[in-house]
This record gives structure tokens, C-alpha cells and sequence, in this order.
């Protein structure tokens, strides 16, 4: 595994010899990974609330090109509701794709059994995953299922099945990426990727119980260590996955842990050897604990982070940016890009849903979107 770096001080490779100084001017100052800055560049005046339930939990958002908005309510945080909604631009809301997908009984062909996974293809496409999981710490309901599903007709186009022999005991799917013709989706129960060819719908697995993609630190809130209701540490395995718009490398993660980078290439060697694999995994950058992850068009990736309610963003350059931190973020999940300068987080306080409090801990309603106006500076340096 490629360990982590962070950037030198000048001052000290002065110090120790001209060679340091020659090599730093034959590499990239992007080429090093540099600390989280500690002040946010924006002010609370950048985020402005848009919406609020005192029913719902989201737990990502997703903006449309026609001013429309995605809203994932799974059901393991204890929603009741339909667990994907339209928000129209004038504030209603509707069940999407549409009612039936979203009833609570039914053919689970045929209907959403727990959503884990929202994402928009670059041909304009939504994929949809179901994990088939209404509870993480039961027995599945249900096959896991990836949607596509058109958003100018709002009907599914094809359901591509997740091969069984994919899965372990224990595998709880959540997170997708999708680009072309394969899906990338993270195992939160068992840490692995699983990669999908969607025409044929051939699941393979990889990276089986990897160090980057199983639950080795403690998710942390403001208020301490998170614990379910028997009091025990939560642990939960690689549930965050991205893929850069070229196609050629993923990020994936657990909620508390190292971000990893993957070259997809790897994938599809058939030559690939198992240690080639496990050394393919590069640590890109020791986050704190994340509500959600998101990737631009040009591979700039912005970070939900739930320990100190702050959006942070990560350029491909590897320069980090504390985009703002405020005390109404309270467990931001993920956040979703309108392309015109506006990121979109809902402030879910996930450690007061059923899913994760203890028995008579108050809900905490209500749940707040919002809508931060991203600086139109560059990174600073």
C-alpha cells in the first residue's frame, strides 16, 4: 500500500541538502498530499436552508439538470415514506420514479426494498442501488438490484440483478459509481468493490477484507464516539465510492477511515496477480469521518464531514479545501452539485434516527437541507 505523505516545509529541505531542493523542482507541488486547512474560506451568509421535513431522513441529494431534486430516504435510518423523491422547483414533491416503485408491499422486482446508492451517469442517466437491506443488523429481504432509470420519462429502463456468488454472509451493498458500461459498488458489511458489467449484468468481487475498505477506526460525532443501542462502537466497512469522469481511477472508504484510490485498469487484467492487487490500493488522503462523498465533472471531490460539520473539497491535485464549517451541519450526509455553483447537503443527524439511537433518544426533527455557494477563487496554495 503507497503510505501517505504530507508536503515538506520548504525550510527543511533547505536544510538538509540542494539535492532535496533540485528533486522538489523536478516534481509537481501537487505531487504531495497536504493538510485539511483548520479556517473555512466561506462564511455562514454561504449557506442558505431550503427545505425541511419533520418526517424524512436523507441521506443524499441528487440536483437535476431541469431544477429538479433527488432525495434518498432509505429505510435503515427508519423512514416510512417513499424512499426516492422529486422536489419540483416550486417545492412539491412527488414519489419517484413513481409510486408503485416506492410501495411498501409487493413483488421486491418490482419495487424499492431499502436504497443505499444515487447517482447521475454521464448520458444523463439515474442508477439506482437497492441493497435489499431494510435493516443492517437483519437478514436481507431481498436480491440486490441496480436501477437505471430515465429522469425525462421518470421510468425505469432496465433492472440489472447483483450475481449472489458476489456476496458474502454479511454483505450490506452501499454506495455506486457508474461509468460507461461497468458499476462500481462498495460493500459496507463485508469490506470489498464489487464491479458490475451492467450489459450482461456479471458481478465480479474484489479486494476481499482489505485494510482500506474495513472499519478500523471509530466513527466520531461532535458528541463523541458513535454507539449503537447496546453501547457498543459502530463499525461499518467501505460505504462511500466514487469514480473519476474519465473512467480511469475510483475512490472508496469507509465512513471513518483513509481514502483510497484504485487505477480501474486493474480490474481487468486478467494477468493481475494478488499481490498486485492488494498493492494497487493508494491512500489518498486521511479523512475525518465522512456523512458522504461526491465527485465534479473535473474529479474534484467534496467530503460531508460529519465530526466537525464542515464541507470539504479535494482536487485532483490532491489540495484540499475546508470549504466551510458551521454548527448547523449536524451529520451532513451526501451532498449533491447543481453545476452552477451550488452544492446541496441535508443536515440528517443520522445519530438520531432509529438506526443508530438508543431507545428513547428524541429525534431531533426537524432534518434541513441546504444550499452552499461555492467560492469561486481557486485553491488556495
Amino acid at each position: 500500500m503507497t503510505a501517505f505523505f504530507r508536503r515538506p516545509s520548504l525550510t527543511r529541505m533547505a536544510a538538509t541538502s540542494g539535492l532535496l531542493l533540485a528533486l522538489l523542482d523536478l516534481c509537481p507541488a501537487t505531487a504531495w498530499a497536504l493538510h485539511m486547512p483548520k479556517q473555512p474560506e466561506l462564511g455562514p451568509q454561504a449557506l442558505a436552508p431550503v427545505m425541511t421535513s419533520d418526517t424524512q431522513r436523507w441521506d443524499a441529494v441528487l440536483p437535476l439538470p431541469d431544477g429538479r431534486m433527488l432525495l434518498e430516504t432509505p429505510r435503515w435510518l427508519g423512514n416510512t415514506g417513499p424512499q426516492l423523491v422529486a422536489r419540483a422547483e416550486d417545492g412539491r414533491q412527488s414519489p419517484w420514479p413513481d409510486e408503485p416503485w416506492n410501495a411498501p408491499e409487493g413483488a421486491a422486482a418490482t419495487r424499492l426494498i431499502n436504497v443505499a446508492g444515487l447517482i447521475r451517469a454521464a448520458n444523463g442517466m439515474i442508477w439506482v442501488l437497492d441493497n435489499g437491506v431494510p435493516k443492517r443488523d437483519a437478514a436481507p429481504q431481498a436480491a440486490p438490484k441496480l436501477l437505471e432509470i430515465d429522469p425525462t420519462t421518470n421510468t425505469v429502463r432496465r433492472t440489472v440483478a447483483i450475481d449472489a456468488t458476489a456476496l458474502k454472509p454479511g454483505s450490506v451493498l452501499s454506495g455506486v459509481a457508474v461509468h460507461d458500461n461497468t458499476a462500481y459498488v462498495a460493500d459496507s458489511g463485508v469490506g470489498a468493490i464489487l464491479v458490475i458489467d451492467l450489459p450482461s449484468g456479471t458481478s465480479r468481487r474484489f479486494l476481499d477484507h482489505h485494510p482500506a475498505l474495513v472499519a478500523t477506526r471509530q466513527i466520531e460525532t461532535p458528541a463523541g464516539i458513535l454507539r449503537d443501542a447496546a453501547g457498543h462502537p459502530v463499525a461499518m466497512d467501505a460505504s462511500m465510492i466514487a469514480v473519476s469522469p474519465d473512467g480511469t481511477w475510483i475512490v472508496v472508504q469507509p465512513p471513518s477511515g483513509y481514502l483510497s484510490r484504485i487505477a480501474t485498469a486493474i480490474f481487468f487484467d486478467p494477468d493481475v496477480t494478488p499481490a498486485a492487487f492488494e498493492e494497487s490500493v493508494t491512500q489518498w488522503f486521511k479523512t475525518p469521518t465522512l456523512g458522504g462523498m461526491t465527485i465534479d465533472n473535473d474529479g474534484t471531490l467534496y467530503w460531508a464531514d460529519v465530526t466537525t460539520g464542515s464541507i470539504l473539497s479535494y482536487t485532483t491535485g490532491r489540495i484540499p479545501r475546508r470549504l466551510i464549517t458551521d454548527p448547523r451541519l449536524k451529520w451532513p450526509t451526501t451532498p449533491g452539485l447543481d453545476g452552477h455553483g451550488h452544492l446541496y447537503v441535508a443536515a440528517s443527524e443520522l445519530d438520531h434516527s432509529p438506526a443508530f439511537a438508543p431507545p428513547g433518544t428524541p429525534p431531533a426533527w426537524p432534518v434541513t437541507l441546504y444550499r452552499l455557494t461555492l467560492p469561486t477563487t481557486p485553491p488556495p496554495r
